[in-house]
C-alpha cells in the first residue's frame, strides 16, 4: 500500500483428513481475480485484498449476503510496486531482503508511468 498498512488478502482454509494415509492436514488458498490497471501491467491476475470495512463479512462475523461482491480489483491508485531481486522465484530465498528495492527507492508507480524492464 502507498500509505505503508498492512493489507489482507481474501483466502480459505480447511482442516481434512487424507483418506490414504488418516492424517489431519491443514490447507489454504488465497483466492486470486482480475488485477487492476497496476497489477495487469506485469501480471493476468492478483490476489483480492480485502478492505477493512469487508474483513467482518468475509469472515462470517456479518450476515452480508454474496461474498463474491467482494471479490473486487483492488484501487490501483492505493498501490505502490517497484522491482525486486529475481530470488524471490526461489524458495530457497527467504529473508526480508527479497522485498527491498533493487534500486533502493520504490519507484513511482502510477498506472501511466509504469516502465517494465524486459525479460
Amino acid at each position: 500500500m502507498k500509505d505503508g498498512r498492512p493489507f489482507t488478502f481474501a483466502g480459505l482454509w480447511e482442516n481434512w483428513k487424507d483418506p490414504e494415509s488418516g492424517e489431519w492436514l491443514r490447507t489454504c488458498t488465497i483466492i486470486t481475480g482480475e488485477p487492476n490497471e497496476l497489477v495487469a501491467q506485469i501480471h493476468p491476475r492478483m490476489p483480492v485484498i480485502l478492505p477493512e470495512q469487508h474483513h467482518a463479512a468475509w469472515l462470517g462475523e456479518t450476515d452480508n449476503g454474496n461474498l463474491k461482491e467482494l471479490l473486487l480489483p483492488y484501487p490501483a491508485d492505493e498501490m505502490r510496486m517497484w522491482e525486486i531481486s529475481p530470488r524471490v522465484n526461489s524458495p530457497k530465498n527467504d529473508d526480508p531482503s527479497l522485498w527491498e528495492p533493487v534500486d533502493g527507492e520504490p519507484t513511482k508507480t502510477t498506472t501511466d508511468t509504469l516502465e517494465l524492464l524486459p525479460e
